[in-house]
């Protein structure tokens, strides 16, 4: 594929190049939807999606390299004798969820810190992270990364990948979750025209993501992304959110049951 792309004689990475696209068509669609979420001020939205994006960088990038870590040890002595290849490991990739997180956790630090609404806030960017996250799987197609298994009829070969083996036809599981993110983007937007409730929007996509992400990783055929017990590391954080969305559910149902029932008898 096109790993990078040459302009004004400088190399860039097509992933990055994916990513600003990616951020440009976030920044339009926050634009459009602050029509909606008027109680958010400008400089709150602008402070905290500046953070957020740092968030998201060292999320995805502290999740990478815990996953890579046992191959980091395993290979210590080589990755020390070939220092350009030990940076070339410690400086690239991510890990998607590592990222979402990240974002999360910075968008609930700032809500507590200024006292916003939460739930305005994380309704008011649920739907730019599939957005977002569409361009990145194209990137990731583009570099060859985060590959598909091998599959002689509807696979792609690589030609100058530097993540997967050239010339073997790999699913474009890439693309397919592009397509998936994009299709989650207008369902979280469609929900919320027609069914929205304060503070449900993130919820869904929390639910509507993990739920195809567990099942697109079985497509996948990249051995970086760890597996144990079957399953990949994805996958496991999956269960673990679809687990966590259980039992946030469960407790705000048991709370609304616990309060008392107001009338007259």
């Amino acid at each position: 594929m096109y790993p990078s792309f040459t302009l004004f004689d400088k190399t860039i990475p097509s992933y990055w190049i994916c990513a600003l696209a990616g951020l440009a068509a976030c920044c339009i669609a926050a634009l459009i939807r602050h029509k909606r979420f008027k109680e958010l001020q400008e400089v709150d939205i602008t402070n905290s999606a500046a953070l957020g994006l740092v968030g998201m960088i060292l999320g995805g990038r502290v999740l990478y390299l815990l996953r890579i870590s046992p191959l980091i040890v395993k290979n210590f002595s080589y990755l020390k004798a070939h220092p350009h290849l030990a940076y070339e490991v410690l400086s690239n990739g991510m890990v998607f969820y590592g990222g979402l997180f990240g974002v999360l956790a910075v968008l609930l630090w700032y809500c507590r810190k200024y006292r916003l609404d939460r739930a305005a806030v994380f309704d008011y960017y649920a739907p730019l992270f599939p957005l977002f996250h569409a361009f990145g799987r194209v990137g990731c197609f583009l570099t060859g990364c985060c590959h598909g298994m091998v599959c002689q009829r509807f696979g792609i070969a690589f030609v100058n990948s530097p993540s997967a083996e050239n010339g073997v036809p790999y699913f474009p599981v890439q693309l397919l979750g592009s397509l998936g993110n994009l299709c989650l983007f207008g369902i979280v937007l469609a929900f919320e025209r027609k069914h929205h409730k304060s503070g449900q929007a993130l919820p869904l996509y929390l639910l509507l993501y993990a739920i195809g992400r567990f099942l697109l990783e079985f497509l996948r055929g990249d051995t970086v992304r760890g597996v144990t017990f079957g399953l990949s590391t994805s996958q496991w954080i999956s269960l673990g959110l679809l687990l966590a969305l259980a039992i946030v559910r469960y407790r705000i149902k048991k709370g609304r049951e616990a309060q008392p029932q107001s009338g007259t008898n």
